[in-house]
Formats: C-alpha cells, structure tokens, sequence
C-alpha cells in the first residue's frame, strides 16, 4: 500500500531514492510510465502492472482513443529494478514528459504512486483539493 507525499531529489545521474516504506512493495520490480491525461509519472509494482496492461490491452484495437492511450502508456513504459539503495533511474523522455529536473514530489496512490513536478503538484493537485466541491453528495456516492 502506497501512502503520503514525499519530496525528494535526484542525484546527478537522475536517480530518484524511493521512500523507505515503499521500497518492499517494489523490490521485485517495476514499471514506471507517463500519465497520458496529466503531467506527472505513474509507477507500478510489476503486479499492478501487470492488471493494468491486461485491462489496456484488452481495449478495442479499432477505437481511437483506446490506441492513443495504448500508445501513451505503453511506449514509454520502464520496467525497473530498484537497485541496493532504493534508487531508481528516471529517463530523461519520463523527466521530461513530467517536467522534473530536480525535486520530485512522490505522491501514493494506494496501489501506485505518482510522481510530480513540485510547481505542477502545487498548481494542478492541490489547489484542485482547496477549491473541490466535496460536498455530502460526492461522499454519498462512496457510501461514506
């Protein structure tokens, strides 16, 4: 289970140290892709991966926007092994595509984590959460 927002920064070489208390979720390996519809990163454990890829796969070949989104995800799918520090490399195709040089905010998602730019987290996350609309209505839906 993936939980908390960490800041942290890449070394020279763009690696990126994974937070203590995710690291045993991801020792045996993961993916880490560009979010097609926002601006940061997503990261897998390789099972979670492996229920999304099933799920995107199984998307219509013929309907455009399961293709884009195929594409998005898969082709700039990483599949990484942390190595014995916790560290893992970030291309500079994903740095890019999440406009992260430096600092890196790592957010859990529960099943997987998201990794942002901090001005981009700042401007889309949580000034989103400041100005939602969770009313009793939203929570009802979730039988809250």
């Amino acid at each position: 289970m993936f939980l908390g927002e960490y800041t942290h920064t890449l070394d020279s070489k763009g690696r990126l140290t994974i937070p203590a208390k995710f690291r045993n979720a991801l020792a045996n390996g993961l993916v880490v892709t560009r979010n097609p519809a926002e601006g940061c990163l997503l990261v897998f454990p390789q099972n979670e991966w492996e229920k999304l890829a099933e799920k995107v796969s199984a998307l219509p070949l013929t309907d455009p926007r399961s293709a884009a989104f195929r594409r998005a995800v898969f082709s700039a799918a990483e599949d990484l092994q942390p190595d014995g520090q916790g560290r893992i490399l970030l291309s500079q195709r994903l740095r890019d595509h999440a406009k992260i040089e430096s600092d890196v905010v790592i957010a859990g998602m529960n099943k997987f984590i998201e990794l942002w730019n901090p001005a981009t987290w700042e401007e889309k996350v949580l000034s989103e959460i400041n100005s939602a609309d969770f009313t009793s209505d939203f929570f009802s839906t979730l039988s809250l």
